[in-house]
């Protein structure tokens, strides 16, 4: 027998937990409670039941990413989107000699929950002879009101009907917004801790990787135990770790791995609140990226902005924005030294914030307008995953400021002529207003 490893074990567990509830006739909804680390675990479980040729339970996997955005009308969107599936498969179907779903109509004073459940019933009717349970993963990729989101899985699990059509949800164990449905519903609404220990199954396939008595393999077993550690808030491990790791890497003359540590320590005290200890670090990993790039290692310039720019983040944490300012200042040639526009473009855009933060308007806009111009030079793929919507909305805010209205409307008419009408971003930037 082939001896699996940490991960195959892990999938191993979920199935047993989806077989468990598969068994339970009155249960409708499966609410997975997972931490954050395990999500991307249960994720792939679902992924491989959906792949017909990897999945292992007699069950048809379909996982709904629909955007929670409008409650009243969730469930036909949930049901347009199995319309959408179906089509899509259609010519797949044909050559294994299927024929194909159709679904029935939305019967009059039929409510959102109950045109989503008719369709589900109606689709798992027609393939009955291929899977046991119909699975709808419901997984919105938007839609933040938890309140709206249990009160609609209140109504489909109060008119779920059809035992062999089955619904999963996955519950973030720091928040247990589902737990009122739980508790309204013990039968129907089954939950599973998944409980997988992520960081103990990272040790585990560290030590399995062997390899263990070089230096590279000694640092790889620190480095998972310190994550593990940061993850669960354990600072003055992580530094006992990070020590350790740092002293292996050093040794060697490892320095991009020298780097890494330190970025993991700075991470650990930041999430603390230790602005000034996580600083260090941060100067530390600089000292290494330099070390690395005086021997010509290729990483070495991008790591010294990478640090730097942690740096600039620690100072921001601490409120010490004049420092920022300065630094991010400084550390913007460097960007464009190894051509990363966004990264260019940020240092211009926190060095701003920084300064406008001072009341240094003057100051603010100048750098402002340095991020504008990287921003305005960008390719348009680069210009979209970048910050300068916000660099737009800072501008927009300081030519008010500077000039009054009428200044801000030229702004936002220049801005507007590259970004377009619909520029202004959704959501505050990190460091932004």
């Amino acid at each position: 027998m082939v001896k699996k490893n940490a991960v195959e074990r892990r999938l191993d567990v979920l199935h047993d937990q989806w077989t468990e509830f598969a068994q339970l006739p009155e249960a409708r909804l499966l609410r997975w409670v997972v931490e954050p680390d395990e999500v991307r675990m249960v994720e792939a479980f679902l992924r491989k039941e959906e792949d017909e040729r990897l999945g292992e339970c007699p069950d048809l996997f379909l996982r709904l990413e629909e955007p929670f955005d409008e409650p009243a009308r969730y469930g036909r969107a949930l049901r347009e989107a199995l319309i959408r599936m179906e089509e899509e498969s259609h010519a797949g179907l044909e050559e294994e000699g299927l024929s194909g779903w159709r679904c029935p109509p939305v019967k009059a004073g039929t409510t959102d929950e109950e045109a989503f459940l008719a369709a589900c019933e109606s689709l798992r009717s027609h393939y009955e002879s291929l899977c046991e349970h119909l699975v709808l993963v419901l997984l919105p990729v938007r839609g933040t009101d938890a309140g709206a989101w249990r009160e609609w899985l209140r109504r489909a699990v109060e008119k779920a009907e059809a035992p062999h059509v089955r619904l999963v949800v996955l519950d973030d164990a720091r928040m247990l917004a589902l737990e009122p449905l739980a508790e309204l519903f013990p039968e129907r609404v089954v939950t599973i801790p998944a409980r997988l220990d992520m960081g103990r199954a990272l040790e585990e396939l560290s030590r399995e990787a062997g390899h263990v008595d070089t230096p590279g393999g000694q640092f790889r077993e620190l480095f998972v135990r310190m994550g593990n550690a940061a993850t669960k808030g354990h600072v003055d491990k992580v530094e006992e770790l990070g020590a350790r790791a740092v002293a292996v890497a050093a040794e060697h003359g490892l320095d991009s791995l020298v780097v890494t540590a330190h970025f993991v320590m700075g991470g650990a005290q930041l999430g603390a609140q230790r602005p000034r200890e996580a600083l260090e670090h941060y100067r530390q990993a600089e000292a290494a990226a330099e070390q690395a790039e005086a021997k010509g290692e290729p990483e070495g310039t991008p790591l010294r902005l990478k640090a730097r720019l942690a740096q600039g983040a620690a100072r921001v944490t601490a409120q010490e924005y004049a420092q920022a300012a300065a630094l991010y200042e400084e550390t913007a040639p460097l960007a464009r030294a190894v051509k990363d526009a966004r990264m260019e473009l940020e240092c211009w855009r926190m060095a701003s914030w920084c300064c406008e933060l001072q009341k240094e308007v003057e100051r603010a806009w100048a750098h402002g307008q340095r991020a504008w111009e990287v921003g305005r030079t960008m390719d348009a793929g680069t210009r979209e995953t970048s910050t300068l919507p916000y660099v737009g909305e800072a501008l927009v805010r300081l030519s008010h400021e500077r000039r009054g209205p009428r200044e801000a409307r030229e702004m936002e008419l220049e801005i507007e002529s590259v970004l377009g009408q619909d520029w202004r971003p959704e959501t505050p930037a990190a460091g932004g207003r």
